[in-house]
């Protein structure tokens, strides 16, 4: 279905809420592929403890704008951003990153509000996928700790594709293997690298960025997964 057909049930959608039908009109999505971290698992916060952790350990220097690059970049990107403010060997600081990385999550994941509820909602109308710049593995790990793994029939990590995000790559081998062209997918994003990576795919794009963080380019943004207005949309499709 292009972006511009009427939906087969014109009735059903007349519930689409105000601000999703300017963003939207009556597209529906066929397929919905969502970050992990800071959208779905709060391991923003352990990842920016590890950092905070690892910058001090290895005496690096930060400058600005280094604190964006950061923000949903990979833990291989972060490495060598550290390293090269510290002087130290790039190995040595992903290892400590790798290492205190799992220390925090191994004392557990806190699911985000409204993530559960919506990818429930979601997977009952069209099929999920979860497109994270983490390793596969840790990937499988924490949607398993937090209860979400069962949701998501296509999984891609920054060791899947040949570029991470904000390289496309991960997004356009979603699309595809849950069977629906970019342009019929939705993305859900918190960081700009995400969102970005999303835009030059060609999907459409929810933005709900994390508290302090600034908002990126998308069709719409929302404060929280637990916003009434995207359970009703979702309702809708």
């Amino acid at each position: 279905m292009s972006a511009d057909a009427p939906h087969p049930d014109a009735p059903r959608r007349e519930g689409i809420p105000a601000r999703f039908a300017a963003a939207f009109g009556d597209w529906t999505p066929q397929a919905v592929v969502f970050d992990c971290d800071g959208l779905l698992l709060d391991t923003e916060s352990v990842w920016q403890q590890t950092e905070d952790r690892v910058v001090v350990e290895v005496g690096a220097v930060l400058q600005d704008g280094d604190a964006e690059v950061l923000h949903g970049s990979t833990i291989e990107v972060a490495g060598e951003l550290i390293a090269r403010r510290s002087g130290r060997d790039e190995d040595e600081v992903l290892a400590a990153l790798h290492r205190e990385f799992e220390r925090g999550l191994s004392a557990g994941i806190r699911t985000l509000p409204g993530a559960a509820q919506i990818l429930a909602l979601a997977g009952a109308k069209v099929p999920l996928g979860c497109a994270s710049n983490a390793w596969l593995e840790s990937l499988e790990s924490k949607l398993s700790l937090g209860g979400l793994r069962e949701y998501f029939t296509a999984l891609k990590a920054s060791d899947t594709v040949a570029r991470p995000k904000p390289a496309p790559d991960m997004y356009l081998e979603a699309a595809q293997e849950l069977g629906a062209e970019p342009s019929q997918v939705l993305a859900l994003e918190d960081s700009r690298t995400g969102a970005r990576a999303a835009r030059d795919a060609g999907l459409r794009l929810l933005a709900v960025p994390a508290p302090g963080h600034p908002v990126p380019p998308a069709d719409l943004a929302l404060t929280s997964l637990t916003d009434p207005d995207l359970a009703a949309w979702i309702a809708t499709w």
